[in-house]
């Protein structure tokens, strides 16, 4: 892919979806504190690993443009602070869903394959993991109609 086939609109896309997946692995090594629950935390390792591994992609798609990746801040502001597992649940929720408006983005402003193929699989990926955590935290209804939109 080059810096041409990378719209100005797209890039700032792709630049803040990734900032979303800088952000995602944070509040998971976060969580991973916080987490009693064997098996939340299995899941919770399972989607940290998913998580670097969209961040990745996006970093190699974004020098294959020409473009400089951003970097991940040093730490994160959680909507409220995580003090227990409940409230892990919630900051790992709140990191899904914004991870599915950054990607919704870029499908919305990309017209590259490669780039709409990553992004479709990033949102599909935070839109079910959000909704295993509102499944998990009990919050109804448990599935937008349109992850990316709620």
């Amino acid at each position: 892919m080059s810096q041409a086939e990378l719209s100005e609109a797209g890039e700032r896309a792709v630049r803040q979806a990734l900032g979303a997946e800088h952000a995602a692995v944070w509040v998971h090594g976060l969580a991973k504190a916080f987490v009693a629950d064997s098996k939340v935390a299995a899941e919770l390792r399972e989607a940290a690993a998913t998580h670097r591994g969209h961040r990745d992609r996006t970093r190699e798609l974004l020098r294959s443009a020409g473009v400089a990746p951003p970097a991940a801040e040093p730490a994160y502001r959680t909507p409220k602070p995580v003090t227990d597992q409940d409230s892990a649940l919630r900051a790992l929720l709140a990191v899904e869903q914004d991870c599915s408006v950054g990607w919704l983005a870029v499908l919305e402003r990309s017209e590259l394959w490669r780039l709409n193929e990553l992004a479709l699989t990033c949102l599909t990926d935070s839109a079910t993991r959000a909704t295993r955590w509102r499944l998990r935290l009990d919050v109804r209804p448990s599935a937008p109609a349109f992850p990316g939109r709620e």
